[in-house]
């Protein structure tokens, strides 16, 4: 009856969970490694890997309730060491290319937003770098103007050279 009893659980084991469980988990993705994407991305951005493991980016998931508020407080943000916070990154999971873009330029023309840099990243633009997930990257802007002229890139012959 033991020997039973433990063929039983064994079938058990080996039994597919049923449908309602599988969707749960499709609707729920594995975790970002944004370790492993920072360090992928040195090359073309070599300062997000240091900044990332130095606590310099903040990830956050996108919510409208509270976009306003962390979008705000980002100018003031330091570390415990007092360093200012160099970047929030907003995930925006279920958020399209078009909705990315279209926020990311209105965020760009807002006045209280005028010491920042707005971006997105979606893994929909196939693009070698682009982040796993969709997200809007708030990021200084007289830093960042200043870490692109020390690496000497410059929009007009980025966009001129495509």
């Amino acid at each position: 009856m033991v020997t039973s009893g433990a063929k039983q659980v064994k079938c058990l084991r080996l039994a597919k969970k049923p449908k309602h469980m599988a969707k749960e988990r499709a609707d729920h993705p594995k975790e970002v490694d944004w370790l492993a994407y920072y360090k992928s991305i040195r090359s073309v951005c070599p300062w997000s890997y240091r900044s990332y493991i130095m606590g310099g980016i903040i990830t956050i998931p996108y919510n409208s309730s509270t976009f306003n508020t962390f979008a705000s407080a980002f100018e003031s943000c330091k570390s415990r060491d007092g360093v200012l916070t160099d970047c929030f990154v907003y995930v925006c999971r279920d958020k399209t290319p078009k909705w990315l873009e279209t926020t990311v330029e209105e965020l760009n023309r807002e006045e209280k937003y005028t010491d920042s840099e707005w971006l997105y990243s979606t893994p929909d633009d196939d693009e070698g770098d682009a982040t796993p997930v969709p997200v809007i990257i708030q990021q200084r802007k007289a830093q960042l103007e200043k870490l692109r002229e020390q690496v000497g890139y410059n929009e007009t012959t980025e966009s001129e050279s495509n």
